[in-house]
């Protein structure tokens, strides 16, 4: 153990002398270098002398007018220069990232907030630091909480409520709605009871989706039984609820934020269910360890966000 802690104080100890022998190699002498660096000649000495017993060959030869490097002191500057640019950009690129001018964040988020909400909020956060990459992770949302329990990212923006709060902030609202064909709209005369809905062929997100976790809960909470749907399909996308939807297959739950477009365009139309309203929030996540200080920028630009 002993020998492991003097090996690594001899390793930093020549670290520490190389900067030293450059000023030596540059200068040609020893006494300009100590007069360059502001140490005593002894020190100077020392330094060179713990350098050639490292290596066990000499660096320089000393003569009347001063000193000249060997053929073992020159490749030892050469690799000191190497080592003085490594170590002056690594300086460099520590400062950025510490203050938050680079860095790389990983992102995860459902698919509501992955494909709709979050985009728009990115491209402004990178427009402002340019120096930053960062990469969106899409999925559903117990895809990504357990991702993020794993410790694949260090923000997440899930659509179901995480069982530990602690480092989870409560930042979008969302509402789910019943929405059709606007042919199948136009028979329904644009509403139905949680009874008639039992009755009419739903199409619905895979099990894992934070949207059908969130409509199943809230629609029980209405005392609907979810085992009398009339579930017909299921698909994986919201772009794949939508496509089936619009070929009139049958009716669905989907996030307001997920059809604005078809809204607009009026090809699909929500039906309502009188007294029935399906709200939920979307969660922000970020962890609890050490992270760089754009993680923590992007995660302020997050909570400042009114999407």
């Amino acid at each position: 153990m002993n020998d492991e802690v003097n090996s690594g104080g001899d390793k930093m100890s020549n670290l520490q002398s190389l900067p030293i022998f450059q000023a030596v190699a540059e200068e040609k002498s020893f006494s300009q270098a100590a007069k360059k660096l502001k140490l005593t000649q002894p020190t100077i000495s020392f330094h060179i002398d713990n350098l050639e017993k490292r290596f066990g060959c000499p660096l320089f030869l000393r003569t009347a007018k001063g000193v000249t490097l060997t053929v073992y002191g020159e490749l030892l500057l050469a690799s000191t220069i190497k080592i003085s640019e490594i170590m002056q950009i690594t300086e460099n690129n520590l400062h950025n990232m510490l203050a938050g001018h680079s860095g790389q964040i990983t992102v995860g988020a459902s698919t509501i907030p992955g494909e709709y909400i979050l985009p728009e909020i990115i491209a402004a956060f990178l427009q402002q630091n340019s120096g930053i990459r960062l990469s969106l992770k899409v999925a559903d949302s117990n895809t990504i909480l357990a991702g993020f329990e794993r410790g694949e990212f260090p923000i997440a923006v899930i659509g179901i409520k995480p069982h530990d709060m602690t480092f989870c902030h409560q930042q979008w609202q969302d509402e789910l709605v019943l929405v059709a064909h606007s042919d199948i709209w136009r028979t329904l005369n644009g509403t139905l009871s949680l009874t008639e809905l039992e009755k009419q062929p739903l199409i619905i997100r895979e099990q894992a989706s934070g949207t059908r976790q969130s409509t199943f809960h809230l629609l029980a909470e209405y005392g609907l039984q979810i085992d009398k749907l009339n579930i017909v399909m299921e698909t994986a996308s919201n772009a794949a609820l939508k496509s089936v939807l619009i070929s009139q297959l049958g009716i669905g739950f989907v996030s307001r934020w997920a059809i604005r477009k078809e809204l607009t365009s009026g090809i699909l139309k929500i039906i309502t269910i009188p007294e029935v309203n399906l709200e939920r929030s979307f969660y922000v996540l970020r962890s609890n360890l050490l992270q760089p200080t754009c993680v923590d920028l992007f995660f302020e630009h997050l909570l400042h966000s009114n999407h």
